[in-house]
């Protein structure tokens, strides 16, 4: 009579094991779908933000500066020291000054 009841007041560890598995497989499931929804706002956010609505005021200025650079040097003083152009077109005139295949060869 005493086995019975050791028997009957212990806890029932398959269930135990079963249980903690199956909080296991859910709580893995849950992180799944948690991230799934992250990522997913996550780009409809990106996608607002590449197709939003343009700053016309930025595309403005940016086709201003384009327009500037695009009509060539110009000079940023009266005395003439101090000059604006593409990169470009400054280091081609520096290499032209030099000869050209000064350092070239190197």
């Amino acid at each position: 009579m005493q086995e019975s009841a050791r028997e009957k007041s212990g806890f029932n560890t398959a269930a135990v094991l079963l249980c903690g598995l199956a909080l296991i497989i859910f709580l893995y499931a849950l992180s799944l779908f948690l991230e799934g929804g992250f990522l997913a706002t996550q780009a409809q956010v990106r996608d607002a933000k590449l197709t939003g609505p343009v700053n016309e005021q930025l595309q403005a200025h940016r086709a201003e500066q384009r327009a500037i650079l695009e009509d060539g040097p110009r000079w940023l003083d009266d005395q003439h020291t101090r000059a604006c152009m593409p990169i470009e077109d400054a280091m081609g005139q520096v290499i032209a000054r030099q000869g050209g295949a000064h350092g070239e060869g190197r």
